[in-house]
């Protein structure tokens, strides 16, 4: 198996623990914000520990610094959205298949951004994906 399609594999069960831990927060009535900000802590202490391990100085261009703060905000808005239909009630497995949709707007930016083949296979392999979260969602 290659290292990019291993990599993915692991952000899968780490997204999808986050998200489990994100109605954890939600029906024990975690206060989002502050949920956030003790998620922050530990998503910064994991980078500066890598950044020692690699032995990597910090860098990064003042457009790249742009593109990560704009991603980090739509990421808090998600997240904080999320934390509040969980804590409203919502559930896990109406939330979280609607939520994992996010995937269609990433493989759409990708294809125009990147300019990425589009495919019959890949094309079905969306489709099916869609037809799974509407299912699981209802």
């Amino acid at each position: 198996m290659n290292t990019p399609i291993v990599l993915a594999l692991i952000t899968l069960g780490c997204g999808g623990i986050i998200r489990f831990f994100s109605k954890v927060a939600g029906a024990n009535e975690g206060y989002g914000p502050t949920y956030m900000v003790a998620q922050s802590i530990a998503f910064g202490s994991v980078a500066i520990i890598i950044h020692f391990v690699q032995r990597h100085p910090p860098e990064l261009s003042l457009r790249m610094t742009g593109v990560a703060m704009f991603g980090g905000m739509a990421g808090a808005i998600g997240v904080f959205a999320l934390l509040t239909a969980f804590k409203m009630g919502g559930q896990g497995s109406v939330l979280f298949p609607i939520s994992g949709m996010s995937v269609l707007v990433a493989v759409i930016l990708s294809i125009i951004v990147y300019r990425e083949p589009v495919t019959a296979a890949r094309l079905l392999g969306l489709g099916l994906g869609i037809s799974s979260i509407l299912i699981l969602s209802r």
